[in-house]
């Protein structure tokens, strides 16, 4: 890019020197003066497509810029997920933990009483 700002510039310069240097001569002169034309519609094309590939860079360096957060929000949400997958294993864990206890209970309070209705029964 900077080597197309330094070509429109000397372009620009060689323009300006060249219409400076155009002699007396008519002939010359209206040669001198639509090559020089030529190159000044050139210059601003140039200078156009410049700007143009500026506005391209910029719009892209944006879209790169929103799909680094989005991909760092995506990785964020991934690693809540996955934590609240770990928690909710260690809260199942907890549970059936729980759950065996309290089975192991109930089948020793079922034996209990069918131990204490049997002495009530023989009594």
């Amino acid at each position: 890019m900077l080597e197309l700002l330094a070509g429109l510039i000397a372009g620009a310069a060689g323009g300006a020197f060249l219409k400076g240097r155009v002699g007396n001569n008519n002939k010359a002169q209206s040669k001198s003066e639509k090559e020089l034309d030529a190159l000044s519609d050139e210059n601003e094309q140039l200078r156009k497509r410049y700007k143009d590939a500026e506005r391209q860079i910029e719009d892209l360096l944006s879209e790169n810029d929103k799909l680094r957060r989005a991909s760092k929000t995506s990785g964020d949400d991934l690693d809540d997920l996955e934590d609240d997958l770990a928690d909710a294993k260690a809260k199942i864990k907890k549970l059936t933990a729980q759950n065996e206890d309290l089975m192991r209970k109930i089948s020793e309070y079922k034996e209990i009483c069918a131990s204490y209705e049997a002495k009530l029964a023989n009594n």
